[in-house]
């Protein structure tokens, strides 16, 4: 076999076209941005509002010491204003797709036949438990993990954290919860009560807040739990996926007394500061490579008392 020539010319020449794709890949990222601004104003006062509200508590009542504008920071506001609507749309038409099928097969309205109290407290039960699952599944399933991994590649947490997420991973789990909702007959104010609620709740636990509600510590999503869920640590991989009671109940519950994780992110190649990277991140031979290996143990840090 003949030996492969390469000219000189050739590595500039490469080193120019990844300037080339990085640069296009940036004005897209801004792009994206000014669009998110311009066209969800009520988002972007939202996340102003939550920036005035959640930047001191954190200052305040830090859970560790880290700046407020963090590298990826940015990227993070893009995701909150680009992602949202696409995640929401989709996540209902797959929550419609799988739960067709079964309104076609057993049609009923238990929703309607229940008391006000009842109802309430099935719908809190269906989305702690369709949330976890699909979180679960988001971890162990390869092709799922690619687009997960997106979330987990933060390395600072605090309450803008919540917001990196790609869309089709957000939307896969909303539909887990959405799915047994629309089977049983529940409308769109359960969907939007559903849909504020765990928005809240991710954005706290999400948050650098040194917050504990004693004799609790198993019913809410304090951000010393979700916080070990994105902890590098060995003794916490794949733990703390929704509500610690379900948690708790299926066996995947980490919450140890006093101790706090100290490191986060994962080895998996997500790009940290550019939101067109992440969002074609999945779809890259690089994502396929990383999903087929799933975190393991090995070499990873363990926790220390704070």
């Amino acid at each position: 076999m003949a030996a492969t020539t390469v000219t000189p010319a050739a590595a500039p020449r490469a080193a120019q076209d990844r300037r080339w794709v990085g640069a296009m890949l940036g004005l897209l990222s801004a792009a994206a941005l000014v669009a998110g601004i311009a066209l969800r104003g009520p988002a972007t006062l939202g996340i102003a509002l939550l920036f005035l509200v959640f930047v001191p508590i954190e200052k305040l009542f830090a859970l560790r010491r880290q700046q407020t504008f963090r590298r990826g920071w940015l990227t993070d506001v893009t995701h909150i204003l680009v992602n949202n609507t696409v995640s929401t749309v989709v996540g209902i038409a797959i929550a419609v797709l799988l739960a067709l099928p079964l309104i076609w097969l057993r049609p009923f309205d238990l929703e309607s036949q229940l008391p006000v109290e009842a109802s309430i407290a099935l719908a809190i039960v269906i989305v702690a438990l369709g949330s976890y699952w699909g979180h679960r599944l988001s971890h162990t399933v390869p092709f799922l993990w690619r687009f997960h991994a997106v979330h987990h590649s933060i390395e600072e947490m605090d309450w803008l954290a919540s917001g990196r997420l790609h869309p089709f991973d957000s939307a896969f789990t909303t539909a887990c919860f959405l799915a047994p909702l629309i089977v049983l007959g529940y409308d769109g104010g359960a969907f939007a009560g559903a849909a504020l609620l765990v928005t809240v709740l991710a954005i706290f636990q999400h948050s650098n807040v040194r917050i504990r509600f004693p004799g609790l510590r198993w019913l809410i999503n304090t951000p010393q739990w979700h916080h070990w869920h994105h902890s590098a640590h060995a003794e916490a991989l794949n733990k703390n996926f929704g509500v610690p009671v379900v948690d708790k109940l299926f066996g995947t519950a980490y919450l140890p007394r006093g101790v706090y994780a100290t490191e986060f992110g994962i080895t998996d190649p997500v790009p940290e500061a550019s939101y067109s990277r992440q969002m074609i991140y999945p779809f890259t031979k690089a994502a396929r490579g990383a999903a087929a290996e799933p975190p393991t143990e090995d070499a990873l840090p363990v926790a220390v008392d704070l």
